[in-house]
């Protein structure tokens, strides 16, 4: 019954959106891309894109593009593409602008 308990627990608090230490003091902006659902964390020219929503089987191929379109909508600047590292659920960046 305990574990039961402590597992609904540790489930809702790892759906939710957070950052990590780094970006905990900015707020996100969330962006929807071709049905993926972004809350995008932009720190000078850092960014982090956390996919907010529940999707079947998702690739890296199919969601890193979104997760840069909408980071770049978040900022209004470019994505260094060798900067962009991550995988379905989280990634991170830096821009030019």
């Amino acid at each position: 019954m305990r574990f039961s308990i402590f597992m609904c627990i540790f489930l809702t608090l790892v759906a939710c959106s957070s950052p990590g230490l780094r970006f905990s003091s900015v707020a996100p902006v969330r962006i929807t891309v071709e049905g993926s659902v972004f809350d995008v964390y932009v720190l000078g020219d850092d960014v982090r894109a956390i996919r907010m929503n529940f999707e079947v089987l998702p690739t890296f191929a199919m969601i890193g593009p979104r997760a840069i379109i909408a980071m770049e909508r978040a900022t209004g600047c470019t994505v260094i593409n060798s900067t962009f590292l991550g995988d379905q659920a989280m990634a991170d960046a830096r821009v030019s602008c």
